[in-house]
């Protein structure tokens, strides 16, 4: 599996399996390893770029914050950070799809 889409799509599925914990923290560590494993193999590695430029827009950060960072500090916990990216990573790759 070379596709970050793919595999937040797994996770997002059985995050337990893939994260241990409902952590916002958890899923942005296991995302930059995974990654950086090799990343010349990850077929869409830009999209996860882009998904930062979404959200800082979004939430109006002002600061050089992680996409991780801004969700949790618009979220009560760790936890429902992780809900809000899913919710969010859902939106944007329904606008993807839709601007092709």
């Amino acid at each position: 599996m070379n596709s970050i889409v793919d595999i937040i799509n797994n996770i997002q599925k059985r995050p337990a399996m893939y994260i241990g914990r409902n952590s916002i923290s958890c899923l942005k560590s296991f995302l930059d390893g995974w990654y950086l494993r090799n990343p010349e193999e990850v077929v869409d590695g830009i999209f996860m770029e882009q998904f930062q430029i979404v959200i800082e827009r979004k939430y109006e950060a002002k600061s050089s914050k992680s996409w991780s960072d801004i969700l949790l500090y618009n979220s009560q916990d760790e936890s429902k950070a992780l809900e809000l990216f899913f919710k969010e990573f859902d939106e944007y790759k329904k606008k993807i799809s839709r601007d092709g």
